[in-house]
This record gives C-alpha cells, sequence and structure tokens, in this order.
C-alpha cells in the first residue's frame, strides 16, 4: 500500500473529480485504521485536487506526523460560492470508495473543518453515510438550535478566534451553549489574540488527535 498523500479519482455524475488520501505508515499496524474527514474552507474550493492540503490537518501532518496515524480523507468542493451541504451526495460518494479501498475503522471515524469546512462539520455531522464518534469544528456556524437537536449525542470540541471578523465567534459560542442546554458537554478553545485563522492553532496542538483517539463508537 501507498503511504503517505496520495491523490485519488472518482466519477461523480459523469465527472472526474479528484481528492486527496493521507496513508499513515502505520496503517498496516492499526487495522483498521481511524479516519477523519477533513473539510476545507472558501479558498480552497476548485477542481485540482490539491489545494485541501494547504491548511489544518494536511500541513500539521507535515511537522508532526507522529501525532496523526490517522487515515485523512480530504475532499474538495467545486466552488468557492457554495457551502458543503451542497456537495452532500459527492461527500458520501467520496466516503463509499475510501471504504471500499482502505481499511477504515467505523467506530473510530472523525469530522473536522476549518471556516466553511467548520459550517460543513457543524451541519453535517449526522447526515452523511458515516457515523463519527466525535467532530471538530474550527471557525465554523451553524443554526444553534438546530445542533442542539442533532448534535447533543456527539463529542464536540470547537475552536475559534476571539478576534475573528470573518465568522464571528458567536458562531461557534452560541452552538456550544445551545448543546450545553441541551444537556451535552462540547468543549470549545477560543483564543483571546486570534482572527480568523484558528486552525493553525488548533491542528498544531497534540491534544485535538489525543482526543478524537479517546472517543469511539
Amino acid at each position: 500500500m501507498i503511504h503517505g498523500f496520495v491523490e485519488r479519482y472518482i466519477t461523480f455524475r459523469g465527472e472526474l473529480r479528484t481528492y486527496m488520501v493521507y496513508v499513515p505508515r502505520e496503517i498496516e499496524t492499526l487495522r483498521p485504521v481511524p479516519t477523519i474527514v477533513h473539510l476545507h474552507g472558501r479558498g480552497e474550493s476548485g477542481d485540482d485536487g490539491a489545494k485541501p492540503m494547504i491548511h489544518g490537518i494536511p500541513r500539521s501532518i507535515l511537522f508532526n506526523r507522529e501525532w496523526w496515524p490517522f487515515l485523512v480523507v480530504m475532499p474538495q468542493k467545486l466552488k468557492q460560492t457554495e457551502l458543503w451541504p451542497d456537495e452532500k451526495d459527492f461527500l458520501n460518494a467520496v466516503l463509499a470508495k475510501v471504504e471500499e479501498e482502505y481499511p477504515t475503522d467505523p467506530h473510530r471515524r472523525y469530522l473536522t473543518g476549518l471556516s466553511q469546512g467548520g459550517h460543513g462539520t457543524f451541519t453535517l455531522a449526522t447526515k452523511l453515510r458515516w457515523n463519527f464518534a466525535a467532530v471538530a469544528p474550527v471557525c465554523g456556524w451553524c443554526d444553534p438550535a438546530v445542533a442542539a437537536k442533532e448534535l447533543v449525542g456527539t463529542p464536540l470540541w470547537a475552536f475559534h478566534g476571539a478576534k475573528d471578523e470573518v465568522i464571528k465567534p458567536s458562531g461557534s459560542i452560541l452552538a456550544v451553549e445551545a448543546l450545553r442546554e441541551a444537556g451535552a458537554s462540547p468543549k470549545l478553545t477560543l483564543y483571546p489574540d486570534v482572527g480568523h485563522n484558528a486552525w493553525d492553532r488548533a491542528y498544531f496542538d497534540e491534544a485535538l488527535p489525543k482526543w478524537f483517539l479517546s472517543h469511539s463508537l
């Protein structure tokens, strides 16, 4: 099996599309392997397949490979103006193909994303073909009332910059408050001096991958 960042292809609705998969060296000894679905932000949209590796977990892997003994699935949405829920069917097609090609552990699957990907994490956590053991939206947003209903049973750790002017920190704060009022125990990390780029702090913290691995279905 080829390890590292691997370019994969899928024909979806008659169109050839590219997505990336990170295959850890440990995959042979960690069968079945824990798996993360990583949703990128607005600026990484397109059809090249590679831009989703610019930020977040892929970048952290380059510096801290030992932190991430996960299969990491990095799909790419086509348009900056569309949000991840618009790509739900494409995501499900990618996840189905990943199931066929890799020994992903159905009990240890995790969802995370930044900016538009944070919104996708909030809104799609219970709507995809996979059940996720834990989710981590970074500088995302959602309808708090919907989150309180749909995510109350899902371990969640939200991250946001307190000085974010692109997506106000209330995007995460209100969702976490609603979940707590519903009886859940979500985590929230607010970075006091950080703007929109909360992802470098979140994904370059070893506590996050450890937290993922502490949860299973």
